[in-house]
């Protein structure tokens, strides 16, 4: 074995105690005797074992008990009940408890060095199995990842194709996903939330796929019906992701990324922070850029300007948290994109 196997021995004999030790002096491993179950759990707490011997009756406590709280402590211990009563019942009881094999009194020296073998190959294959699941499991999210980039490039190629069709929104999504980064680093983000936050707001708006070229590339105001068809377009978006696992995250931003903080927004009304967080960011960085989108019906506007109607509508349409961080995040930033969207076709 290429580590000292660490056996801890738990029974209120003190005889016993001594005849385990003694069976076991000549042999390649590490041996603590213990008569309290106090001791034992802090004894367990405190160094590492890998085989808990147990006395099945220690006064008032039971060794099974014992076994329960020991795994408390540490999962990857291995367990040996001992005890007079060799009774079926109490060692089906043991091994369905978690022990790992059961000797009853007397014991013998060939008996504990077979349990002991027994046990320790056990947590060898026990070991090679997690191990083996482990490197299976990167596998497969090392596929995931790689199925996830197809099927986002994928994705994103039809929804900028989906943009071109809608007279001024051309870019559109990639500028969201820029102030929802911009948003997310101010708000100290985890890198996790800002990879969820960047490919939604990628793709925040592919539902527009499945709305017809004519409703979206209308002059002028939409109809009543025409506008329902639209305000559709986050249902479409997860009807069109959601058999797609690998974006299964990222559905509740793309669903509510048009609901209002007063509750008055779409699809489901939500109100203030039963608003995913996600959708909450997105929607400042989508209106952003849609007030200084130019479209058929009207001009582009300024940067000052659509920061202004962001703070106006803050706790209303907006949250504020969210408002107030992009608010006051990078000026130079701003400026940047500012001067560069000014005036310019672009999208909302």
């Amino acid at each position: 074995m290429s580590d000292l196997v660490r056996i801890l021995f738990v029974d209120d004999e003190e005889r016993i105690r001594e005849t385990f030790s003694l069976m076991l002096e000549d042999s390649n491993y590490y041996i603590k005797t213990v008569s309290d179950p106090d001791d034992a759990l802090t004894l367990v707490s405190e160094s590492r074992f890998d085989i808990v011997f147990i006395d099945q009756f220690l006064g008032k406590r039971r060794g099974l008990d014992l076994m329960n709280q020991m795994s408390e402590i540490n999962s990857e211990l291995y367990y040996v009940i001992i005890t007079a009563n060799g009774s079926t019942d109490l060692a089906v009881e043991s091994l369905k408890r978690g022990a790992s094999d059961f000797i009853t009194k007397p014991f013998f020296v060939t008996d504990i060095i077979k349990s002991i073998e027994y046990v320790d190959k056990k947590r060898e294959l026990n070991k090679q199995r997690k191990e083996m699941l482990s490197t299976l499991e990167m596998k497969i999210n090392e596929k995931t990842e790689e199925l996830k980039g197809v099927y986002f490039s994928v994705l994103s190629t039809l929804a900028q194709a989906m943009e071109k069709k809608d007279i001024g929104t051309y870019g559109h999504s990639r500028r969201v996903s820029q102030q929802s980064r911009m948003i997310a680093v101010a708000l100290g983000l985890s890198e996790e939330e800002r990879e969820d936050l960047n490919t939604a707001s990628l793709l925040h708006d592919i539902g527009k796929i499945g709305i017809s070229d004519f409703i979206l590339g209308k002059q002028g105001s939409l109809n009543e019906d025409e506008m329902r068809i639209v305000r559709s377009h986050p249902q479409k978006g997860v009807e069109i992701l959601k058999p797609l696992k690998q974006f299964e995250s990222i559905l509740p931003a793309i669903l509510h990324h048009h609901e209002n903080y007063d509750g008055l927004g779409y699809p489901d009304g939500l109100i203030g922070e039963n608003i995913p967080f996600l959708a909450r960011i997105i929607a400042v960085a989508d209106t952003y850029d849609a007030i200084l989108s130019k479209r058929a019906y009207r001009s582009a506007s300024k940067h000052e300007k659509a920061i202004k109607e962001l703070i106006v509508y803050k706790g209303k349409q907006f949250d504020p948290e969210v408002v107030n961080a992009f608010v006051k995040a990078d000026e130079r930033y701003h400026q940047i994109i500012g001067d560069e969207r000014e005036g310019q076709v672009s999208e909302g």
